[in-house]
């Protein structure tokens, strides 16, 4: 299942935050990670592992980079390691196709 929230919304956009997405966020360590900030949580609500991912902790975002795609895929064979080779390269493939062209 994929939950969307969100948060950090500028005015006039402020009414389009989820209530407590924030709060929500920071329990998860994403307060100071920027957006798009992932985390992936296990049946329980606990969480596995979050995008907080590259060398020291920062957030891969949208990945689009080779060292951001790299990462993301680790971050998804570690998360979900049960998810077919085949899906993880095709949300690589995705990120990679919606990468502006000087990242490619």
């Amino acid at each position: 299942m994929v939950l969307r929230l969100d948060v950090k919304e500028e005015s006039p956009k402020k009414a389009l935050e989820n209530p407590g997405g924030n709060e929500y966020m920071r329990g998860l360590g994403g307060a100071d990670a920027g957006l798009p900030f992932f985390a992936f949580l296990n049946a329980a609500g606990k969480k596995i592992a979050d995008s907080k991912a590259l060398p020291g902790g920062q957030n891969i975002g949208d990945p689009a980079s080779p060292e951001e795609l790299r990462a993301f895929e680790q971050l998804l064979r570690r998360a979900a390691p049960r998810m077919a080779a085949e899906d993880i390269a095709t949300v690589i493939a995705h990120f990679r196709k919606a990468a502006p062209p000087q990242q490619q």
